[in-house]
């Protein structure tokens, strides 16, 4: 059975003048940013963490000249998310430069928006009831009228692709708990690099993102979509035990959550994770090899687990360690 994809924030797709689309882009960010795919818990609701438990999720690699720093991001986040653990600061402070997943720069500029509407919709000569099923598109439908930006969506569903939907799920229901991108750590430290005048570039662009699920067959499409749509309502709680997961920098329940119940042959789990990791390493690598602190920020799922970035880049014999807060980290010292 396949996994559900409602850990994914999304990006859409529409003509950026479209209420809807502004609505939608304003609390998004990273379209695969999380790259994982949830699996609703049976019992359970995130506590909230205390800021002294914050100790975030960030790891650094050096080859002695300089320290390249892997970010664990949440690409939207709540008012209560705030205070991040200082950890984040403590490293951005320490970069001469920012990469993440895509450049932040090109996903907001209206040559980006409007690319994203191409990749995302269906041409004139194609549509949605030629790909799914009418029982399927019905219940998207039904879904998409519980909310309110929602309804806008559902104005546009005939073109839209399923990827397209499969992100927008649990987007919706990111915003039902008033999570949004502009607490989310890319637009905050990317707005930060543009103020300090730090460089920002992307490991990815719009067009590879947004092409992830194009080759996918419709009826492993369908089953992937029906079973999102199942266990939608579960949706916000196990979002919110992830963030309480990557507050506490705790890997391994990451990595459970997100990651474990996606097969490791899954083709999802390919085009999502482990391909992206892949293509990421040489450019961890040659920063690595460069002369300045560079801080890599991208979705937590892709630092945890096996054969992810952090994996492979100590696979291929590279010390890479855990950084704690320097507060929380003095504190051990002193107690060892």
């Amino acid at each position: 059975m396949k996994p559900s994809l409602s850990s994914l924030s999304a990006r859409f797709f529409s003509p950026p003048r479209a209420p809807w689309f502004r609505s939608i882009l304003s609390s998004l960010t990273v379209a695969l940013g999380g790259s994982a795919l949830l699996t609703a818990e049976d019992e359970g609701k995130a506590a909230s963490v205390p800021v002294e438990d914050r100790v975030g999720s960030v790891w650094s690699v050096s080859d002695g000249d300089n320290t390249v720093y892997l970010a664990g991001s949440v690409h939207l986040l709540r008012e209560e998310d705030y205070p991040l653990s200082p950890v984040y600061d403590q490293v951005y402070e320490d970069s001469e430069a920012l990469v993440m997943e895509i450049d932040m720069g090109d996903m907001m500029s209206p040559q980006g928006m409007m690319q994203m509407q191409q990749l995302g919709m269906y041409g004139p000569d194609d549509s949605l009831d030629a790909h799914l099923s009418t029982d399927l598109i019905d219940r998207v439908r039904d879904y998409l009228e519980t909310h309110p930006t929602g309804k806008m969506m559902a104005l546009a569903l005939p073109r839209m692709k399923p990827g397209m939907i499969l992100l927008s799920i649990s987007s919706l229901e990111a915003m039902r708990m008033n999570a949004r991108p502009d607490l989310g750590l890319e637009l905050v430290y990317y707005q930060k690099a543009k103020e300090d005048g730090k460089p920002v570039s992307g490991l990815e662009t719009i067009e590879f993102q947004m092409t992830r699920f194009d080759g996918i067959p419709d009826e492993e499409i369908e089953e992937l979509l029906g079973k999102t749509l199942d266990e939608v309502e579960k949706m916000p709680e196990t979002i919110g035990k992830i963030i309480a997961a990557w507050h506490r920098g705790e890997a391994e329940e990451i990595d459970r959550v997100m990651n474990e119940e996606m097969e490791d042959d899954s083709k999802f789990r390919e085009l999502l994770l482990t391909e992206r990791n892949a293509n990421w390493v040489p450019e961890v690598e040659k920063a690595i090899k460069g002369s300045e602190n560079v801080m890599f920020l991208v979705g937590a799922a892709h630092l945890v687990g096996k054969d992810s970035v952090v994996d492979l880049l100590r696979k291929k014999g590279y010390e890479v360690k855990k950084v704690q807060p320097k507060a929380k980290a003095a504190e051990q010292k002193k107690a060892a």
